[in-house]
């Protein structure tokens, strides 16, 4: 991660190493994989003061200075601002560190005469000239100006970006962007994230995402450059002001996490994606496919050197923007982590002159100073993260074919409003941990990876000595005395416990209001708590309520841009398999265990086929039936419903019942549509394939369209279920049990069905 400065560090940057261009593109280069990672509250000090963690990064990346160049303060304009280095593209130089890291601060006395640094009065901006290019045709009409949030004289509001290109390239995008407020008096601090591809008005241009206004801004000597048009952006669209800035791009992020030793980064979810064999060979032709392979960073807390951690944040060929956004976080984290380990905060003062060599920033020694104090003792609960995200917005394609996010000004004008008001006194009066984590189970690391998913969700945690390592089953137990603010369901979703799973012991003298019990079915990975909405046309003032789903309910279906998937039962080309199977909705009485059947399955599609990819806990593999009967063996179900804002009380001609099966080895994997009753009969173009795995088997399968009486598209959403049957009686044909994968499901009701949103 590195930081762009017209006074650099040594340069270790490579060239640009671009993903192979051959003939024998990978599948991950072509599954756009959109697990909506967006995360509401995160509370916790020492993890997410993300300024924090960038200014530590400057101290540490200039630890061993270069020979000493001229100085240059960029003065107070609407220059450059914060750019987070994680370029997908270039290889970085692994460096040998001369000079070891001093882990203690050492003083340095002040000159005589020397003034004492001080912050700069904060001025509130202005909105600029905002009429549009007349040459530029409009994709839609210009909305109003956003009302400017006035703010407490004491409050500072700081702008972090990061840019999806080298330090040196001319052409680049603005794609990480996190406004950090500041409130110097009451001690809150607050961190909204901008989404980059928010379709916003541009002053002085056209309608575009804001992730391009710094660089129109810098090709078109904006005065102030590139980050002052993006500053008037902000203003325009959101009513936020911008005191100050900074920039960081990619270089230097190496050599930052290489001088802290390496950083350890919580894996909540195994990552899967292209990576270089020998990523230090810088005379390797980056170009040749069989350079790069398969990488996968498994869970568990991992050591990551520079470029394993550079790699591990920018990567996005198999996954998506809203994934590498949460791991470009954890490594900020663990870096932040280490740094303070180190005790480098209280370093600042003497590292600036070396800092602002790396770092691109018009804040002064004194603008910073002044909230040192402040950041190293701030309380957990005067902190909050947001973010403007899918509770937001509206997924929209331009007339030329760009997949953007249409913001809903009124939602937009809420969560701005909320994000920058302190919090209330009940809330800072809060303190203690909410939950303790007993890990139970025989995995080291599962606690730790537990606390970091309940830090992310703003749920204080601190992990307990357990009485035993062989629970099988993740366990909440609830003590409180009452249901006044209870976080039980929001433990539950973060430690993917069902309620069966729930011990509710009500208990005054109990050290913590919560207890989590990590048994050996615990699952680290989390799908995000989101709300996705219909897609409305764009015209200014348009508020129009729209029908809402949560995030409990929703599958993502990652859209197919290039060569679909080889069906062969394999499951090794689907990155995660992300979505439960085992809501019992049949036949408990016969299900003996998880292993007994269970499941966990991800979906994709393209314009011919929605594709499903599953792996199936089933110990006894049993399908004697055939045909109409299939639902009496061992197989899937597609419950699908094109009402999906109106999904009703009964089965209608929209309503979908589909099922496939993996054959059981004598016979051959076969499928069945029940209904629509008109439409009732064999599907003969189905592709289904299926192979035997330890403890059950995997089986992919390709649903045409054409079965549903669909044309599908982006952004589209149906209501949705997969179900999983199973027969363990090896002499007769009898469906004993169900599993489904949204919660208390049942095919003659639609309502009780999930969502299924295609992915752009």
């Amino acid at each position: 991660m590195v930081i762009r400065s017209p006074i650099r560090c040594p340069n270790f940057h490579q060239p640009n190493g671009n993903f192979p261009v051959t003939s024998r593109k990978p599948f991950g280069e072509r599954l756009r994989l959109r697990w909506r990672l967006e995360f509401r509250t995160i509370m916790n000090t020492r993890h997410l003061l993300l300024h924090i963690a960038l200014f530590t990064l400057v101290v540490v990346a200039c630890s061993t200075p270069p020979p000493t160049p001229q100085v240059i303060v960029v003065a107070r304009t609407a220059e450059p601002t914060w750019t987070l280095p994680f370029d997908p593209e270039a290889p970085i130089t692994p460096q040998v560190l001369t000079t070891p890291l001093s882990p203690e601060p050492t003083a340095t006395p002040a000159e005589p005469g020397t003034p004492t640094p001080t912050a700069r009065p904060g001025i509130d901006p202005t909105l600029g000239a905002a009429t549009p290019n007349p040459f530029v045709e409009l994709s839609t009409p210009i909305p109003e100006p956003m009302p400017q949030l006035f703010l407490d004289k004491e409050v500072r509001n700081i702008l972090l970006l990061g840019r999806d290109t080298a330090k040196d390239s001319a052409s680049y995008r603005t794609d990480v962007m996190i406004v950090v407020s500041v409130h110097k008096t009451n001690h809150t601090v607050t961190l909204l994230t901008l989404p980059r591809d928010l379709f916003v008005y541009i002053p002085g241009w056209t309608m575009n995402r804001l992730n391009t206004a710094a660089a129109y801004g810098d090709s078109i000597n904006y005065p102030g450059g590139g980050v002052a048009l993006l500053e008037q952006t902000i203003l325009y669209n959101l009513g936020i002001p911008i005191h100050g800035w900074a920039r960081i791009d990619f270089s230097g992020f190496k050599q930052v996490v290489d001088i802290l030793g390496g950083v350890q980064v919580p894996v909540s979810c195994a990552m899967q994606d292209w990576r270089l064999k020998d990523p230090y060979n810088v005379d390797q032709d980056v170009q040749d496919a069989d350079n790069w392979h398969l990488y996968t960073v498994e869970t568990g807390l991992q050591q990551m050197d520079g470029d394993l951690a550079l790699w591990y944040a920018r990567s996005r060929k198999r996954s998506s923007d809203f994934d590498r956004s949460r791991r470009q976080h954890q490594v900020l984290r663990a870096m932040l982590d280490k740094a303070l380990q180190l005790n480098m905060l209280p370093k600042a003062p003497e590292l600036y002159q070396q800092a602002i060599q790396i770092v691109d920033t018009d804040l002064t020694i004194g603008d910073v100073l002044q909230f040192i104090p402040m950041l190293a003792n701030i309380e957990n609960a005067r902190i909050k993260s947001r973010f403007i995200g899918r509770d937001q917005v509206f997924s929209w394609t331009t007339p030329q074919g760009a997949a953007v996010l249409l913001p809903d000004r009124e939602a937009v004008k809420r969560v701005v409003a909320e994000a920058f008001e302190p919090p209330a006194e009940n809330v800072l009066a809060r303190s203690g941990p909410a939950v303790e984590i007993w890990n139970g189970s025989n995995n080291a690391s599962w606690a730790a990876l537990a606390m970091d998913n309940a830090e992310w969700a703003g749920i204080s945690a601190v992990i307990g000595a357990v009485d035993r390592t062989d629970y099988a089953v993740t366990t909440l137990y609830d003590f409180t005395t009452t249901p006044k603010g209870s976080i039980r369901s929001e433990l539950q979703r973060v430690f993917n416990i069902s309620d069966a799973n729930v011990v509710v012991a009500p208990d005054e003298n109990a050290p913590y209001p919560y207890r989590v019990v990590l048994g050996a079915d615990y699952q680290s990975c989390v799908k995000p708590q989101t709300i996705i909405r219909a897609t409305q046309t764009p015209e200014p003032g348009n508020t129009t309520a729209v029908p809402v789903f949560n995030e409990a309910e929703i599958v993502h279906s990652a859209r197919i841009i290039e060569v679909p998937p080889k069906l062969d039962g394999d499951l090794a080309e689907w990155t995660a398999l992300v979505y439960p199977l085992n809501s019992v909705s049949f036949g408990p009485q016969n299900r003996v265990s998880a292993a007994d059947l269970s499941g966990s399955w991800s979906t994709a599609w393209d314009d011919q086929y929605l594709y499903i990819a599953a792996k199936v806990k089933d110990e006894t593999l049993v399908q004697l039936a055939k045909e109409q009967d299939l639902f009496k063996g061992d197989g899937l179900e597609i419950w699908l419903t094109t009402e999906v804002t109106n999904r009703g009380e009964q089965l209608t001609e929209r309503d979908f019942q589909f099922g496939l099966t993996a054959g059981n080895g004598l016979a051959a994997p076969e499928a069945f549509l029940w209904l629509p009753n008109q439409f009732k009969g064999r599907v003969l173009d189905a592709i289904i394939a299926a192979r035997p795995v330890e403890g059950g088997y995997g089986i992919e399968a390709a649903v045409p369209w054409s079965v549903f009486r669909l044309t599908p598209g982006a952004g589209q959403s149906f209501g949705f279920t997969l179900a999983l049957n199973d027969d363990d009686t090896t002499t007769s044909a009898e469906q004993e049990t169900q599993v489904t994968s949204t919660q208390d499901a049942k095919l003659n009701l639609p309502r009780t069905w999930g969502v299924l949103v295609l992915d752009p």
